[in-house]
């Protein structure tokens, strides 16, 4: 175990140098190939002993990190998020215990909604990192941006919503006032009005 846990280490070791050095698509296979030695060591040794088996959920749990930090240094939100979510899921299975890994995953998965436009996942994500990681800057931005985000997709939402509302007139008086399409509609739209003033008083 000690020979191939010296393997394990040596892809992670190389796929870091390679992170580093900005040769992202490299790391991340030398991540995936550390990976799939973990999970076939794990599927051999099902009677394995728990201190055993706690040593290859950690290791796992930092190769998995790896990765997610590779795709989002790739700007790969869409496997960001999937990365993201497999880091966190394994955390929960395997009942790993890890304040600082759990906050890199949900911030992650954060920013990738982010870059995708999902604001209200990715605030979602965002503030249960800082709740996670109290006081951290780079959290703190993101979330900052990501409620920024929410609100003004709830005001575009709202406009839409409004829009839909009104009539062909009513849209057309929107807009600066001196245009004359708009000065024109307006004049009719108070014409219209006065109209069913006088014949509503007759």
């Amino acid at each position: 175990a000690a020979v191939e846990h010296d393997g394990l280490d040596k892809l992670r070791e190389e796929g870091n140098e390679l992170y580093k050095s900005g040769d992202v698509e490299n790391a991340r296979a030398r991540y995936f190939a550390a990976v799939w030695h973990l999970d076939f060591d794990i599927g051999q040794q099902w009677n394995m002993m728990d201190n055993h088996q706690l040593d290859l959920n950690t290791r796992k749990l930092k190769v998995v990190g790896n990765i997610c930090a590779a795709y989002l240094k790739a700007h790969d939100w869409v496997n960001t998020k999937k990365a993201a979510d497999v880091g966190l899921r394994h955390m929960e299975k395997s009942g790993l215990k890890d304040k600082e890994a759990e906050a890199k995953f949900l911030y992650r998965k954060g920013m990738a909604n982010l870059e995708r436009g999902f604001t209200e996942d990715a605030y979602e994500a965002l503030r249960k990192a800082d709740s996670v990681n109290p006081g951290d800057k780079q959290v703190r931005q993101a979330l900052k941006t990501a409620s920024e985000g929410q609100r003004r997709d709830k005001a575009q939402a709202k406009a839409v919503w409004r829009d839909k509302l009104l009539t062909e007139e009513e849209k057309a008086c929107h807009g600066p006032w001196w245009q004359p399409p708009v000065l024109r509609a307006r004049f009719y739209a108070r014409l219209r009005r006065c109209c069913r003033r006088r014949a509503k008083a007759a």
